[in-house]
């Protein structure tokens, strides 16, 4: 695997290809979440919201076996410097995907409910920005979840370089749904619940830009999460 160099100690290459592998894995899952959790808000629709729901076990299933994988290594190779970086950078990942799973799962509940009670008429272009925003944050994950894979601090770097775009994007967003406010007092409760979907999806920006940083802490040993990246001097 791309991001793992050989050891002496076959055995703890063995077990860290593992625990990466499984990070990889939730990654993707949590991909196909922030997917259809998006689709199923921003058009109404109760089966990729159903979809989400089956998806939130599986994905808990597969976060246990994370841990489990990350405790064994903990355990039996106490790993020191790059290693240990790598690890605390895989286990912080773990943790960020585990909050986008959780995302998702808010949205899902969200339109389930708005199905479950059919006689609500509810005007989708209020929702529209939901989907055009989590466009944006699928593709931050996607390549913060690549730059782990390839241990790519220039992909890294990237995405912390669209937090600025995102903000821009969720104002705007809500500036948008201050109008329907403003026209009908009866869209308030819509636009909350619209206001929430898309505080789901900058979250997920947020959680893949932390990616990033803890990929660039374990490739260069310099803690990024409180500083400028603009400013860093990382190659």
């Amino acid at each position: 695997m791309e991001g793992i160099k050989p050891h002496i100690y076959s055995r703890f290459d063995g077990d860290l290809g593992r625990f990466f592998q499984l990070v990889l894995d939730i990654g993707q899952l949590a991909c196909e979440q922030v997917e259809l959790s998006a689709v199923a808000m921003a058009r109404c629709e109760v089966v990729p919201a159903r979809k989400v729901q089956h998806n939130f076990r599986l994905f808990r299933e597969l976060n246990m076996d994370t841990l489990e994988a990350n405790v064994q290594l903990l355990a039996m190779h106490t790993p020191v410097a790059g290693d240990l970086r790598f690890m605390m950078m895989l286990s912080r990942t773990a943790y960020d995907l585990e909050r986008i799973n959780q995302e998702a799962l808010r949205l899902a509940e969200l339109t389930e409910a708005y199905y479950e009670h059919p006689g609500i008429q509810v005007d989708s272009e209020m929702f529209v920005d939901i989907e055009r925003i989590a466009e944006k944050a699928f593709h931050m994950l996607q390549s913060a979840l690549q730059a782990v894979s390839e241990s790519s601090v220039k992909l890294a770097i990237g995405v912390i370089h669209q937090q600025k775009s995102m903000e821009r994007l969720f104002q705007d967003a809500l500036r948008y749904l201050a109008t329907y406010m403003l026209q009908d007092p009866r869209n308030i409760q819509y636009a909350i619940d619209a206001t929430i979907g898309l505080k789901s999806m900058e979250r997920v920006a947020d959680h893949s830009i932390n990616i990033g940083k803890n990929l660039i802490y374990s490739c260069t040993g310099k803690d990024v999460r409180h500083m400028n990246i603009a400013c860093l001097d990382i190659k």
